[in-house]
C-alpha cells in the first residue's frame, strides 16, 4: 500500500515538474477561511514555482491555537487560456507551528498542500481552495492532522 502511495505521489510531482505555468507578478496578499482561518501570502519565485505562508488561528479538539505555516509550492499550467484568467493545480511541501494554550503542547508538523488558484485576467485578484494533510512529529501520540482553507490574495507589484 505504502509503494503506491510513493508512486503516485512521485508521478504527481514529475507531471508538475514537466508543465511550464505562466503566473501573477507581485505578491499575493489576501485573507484565508477555514483551519486556519488569518492572513495568507504568496511569493511566486519562478515560473512554476511559489511560497506561501499563512498566520492565522485553528480551531481543533481542545480548544483554539495560533498557527503559523509556510510550503514551497510547484504548479501546473493553467488550464484555461490566457485570455480566461489563471488556474492552475499546485503541490506543496512545508511546516507548520499551532501554538494552543499554555496547557497544552505546542504541535509542529509537515504539510502537504494540494490546491488550486484561480487569478482573473484584468484584476490581480486569485481565488483559492487547498486541502492539506499535516503530520504531526510533535506531540508523538497525535501524529495525524490535516486541514483546508479557502480564499484570496491581492497580487501586488505587478509589470500591468
Amino acid at each position: 500500500m505504502n509503494r503506491k502511495i510513493v508512486v503516485a505521489l512521485a508521478a504527481v510531482v514529475l507531471c508538475i515538474s514537466i508543465a511550464a505555468a505562466d503566473h501573477p507578478d507581485g505578491f499575493g496578499l489576501g485573507l484565508m477561511g477555514g483551519d486556519p482561518a488569518g492572513l495568507s501570502l504568496k511569493v511566486y519565485t519562478g515560473y512554476r514555482t511559489a511560497v506561501d505562508a499563512g498566520l492565522g488561528y485553528s480551531y481543533f479538539y481542545r480548544g483554539t491555537a495560533l498557527s503559523i505555516h509556510a510550503d514551497a509550492l510547484w504548479h501546473t499550467r493553467s488550464v484555461v487560456d490566457e485570455d480566461d484568467g489563471y488556474l492552475p493545480f499546485y503541490i506543496g511541501v512545508g511546516g507548520r507551528a499551532k501554538l494552543p494554550a499554555p496547557n497544552w503542547p505546542m504541535r509542529l508538523g509537515v504539510r502537504i498542500p494540494l490546491g488550486v488558484e484561480y487569478v482573473f485576467p484584468a484584476f490581480p485578484l486569485g481565488l483559492f481552495f487547498e486541502v492539506v494533510p499535516v503530520f504531526d512529529l510533535t506531540p508523538w501520540n497525535d501524529w495525524w492532522d490535516g486541514s483546508s482553507s479557502i480564499g484570496f490574495r491581492y497580487y501586488f507589484g505587478g509589470s500591468d
